[in-house]
């Protein structure tokens, strides 16, 4: 750790150029190193909302001056957003264009970027935490598994179980609750693939279609690719009975001990 801090303790060189005038700004030289590890890294953090608990926000700035960027509105039942985009590095800010939208992420360290406003100027007060993103810890497969539900615990809901199997293969178990007639209680297991966006992918009617399920701070949300949503069905107790999948799954926390 030691040696990340060196490089961005020298990262940040302020060169002072006698030949200037005292208005003028000296310019900012980002060392290559500092610039290999934002290349190799996510940045991720929750962006304040005015109309939402906030923005889930991902970026990843690739050295041949592309940037993706993934938001999520929290609890609004809406999938996440994924856009990719250009940057130009001007002093310490990453100027990012997303079709006609311009966001500016200022580097302040080897782990931590901010989101600052078109003057480059940091937020400040009680909400400038919030602005902060924070480099991504390594994905670990534990991460995503547990159990999710949708709907009303006490009437219908649907219930999906995720668990890791063998190197990139999760076992789902989907599960359709009916409280007030159990006969049209209905499971079925699912062999799924994580892709490495860290999504899941499962297979449907002969490889034609596709379901998958994407992964936010606390939902999975699944969605059917190249398949109608309506026409999926699953083999349960010897009938086919159709259960609605599609939707966002709230992650439920287990109690610590």
């Amino acid at each position: 750790m030691h040696g990340l801090k060196n490089i961005f303790a020298f990262s940040l060189v302020i060169l002072g150029l006698t030949s200037c005038s005292k208005k003028e700004k000296p310019p900012v030289v980002i060392q290559p190193a500092l610039l290999d590890t934002i290349f190799s890294s996510s940045y991720e953090g929750i962006i304040p909302c005015p109309d939402c608990s906030g923005i889930e926000t991902t970026i990843r700035i690739y050295n041949d001056s592309t940037i993706s960027r993934t938001i999520y509105y929290q609890e609004r039942n809406e999938l996440p957003i994924t856009k990719v985009g250009t940057w130009k590095l001007k002093d310490s800010v990453f100027v990012a264009t997303f079709d006609r939208e311009k966001l500016f992420y200022k580097i302040k360290g080897i782990d931590k970027i901010l989101r600052v406003g078109s003057d480059f100027k940091e937020v400040t007060g009680e909400l400038s935490a919030d602005y902060v993103l924070h480099k991504a810890i390594p994905f670990k497969f534990k991460q995503i598994e547990g159990k999710y539900l949708v709907g009303d615990t006490v009437n219908l809901y649907n219930k999906i179980i995720i668990k890791h199997t063998k190197k990139d293969h999760f076992n789902i178990e989907f599960t359709h609750f009916n409280k007030i007639d159990s006969l049209n209680n209905c499971t079925t297991t699912l062999d799924a693939l994580l892709d490495k966006g860290h999504q899941l992918n499962a297979s449907l009617n002969d490889d034609k279609g596709n379901l998958k399920v994407i992964f936010t701070k606390k939902e999975a949300h699944v969605l059917f690719e190249n398949i109608d949503k309506d026409s999926v069905q699953f083999k349960c107790n010897d009938t086919l009975r159709s259960l609605p999948l599609q939707g966002s799954y709230r992650k439920q926390i287990l109690p610590s001990n």
